[in-house]
């Protein structure tokens, strides 16, 4: 007897994927947003990518208080 391995993708899996895809593209737009923003102020926008990058929202907030 072959038994068959079978994996059923739900339409909430689909949504779970989509929503991740949508978190990461986000999070990479902030990112690039904030370097290119740091740079143009003449700031250190290596420091800050990393910073938002590590940190999320929470480091983009920081940025928005702390911009010259």
């Amino acid at each position: 007897m072959i038994f068959q391995s079978t994996v059923m993708i739900t339409p909430l899996m689909i949504g779970i994927i989509i929503f991740f895809i949508i978190f990461w593209i986000v999070a990479i737009g902030l990112v690039v947003w904030v370097y290119k923003d740091a740079k143009k102020r003449d700031m250190n926008a290596a420091v800050w990518l990393l910073i938002v990058l590590l940190s999320g929202c929470i480091g983009c907030i920081i940025y928005l208080i702390v911009r010259e």
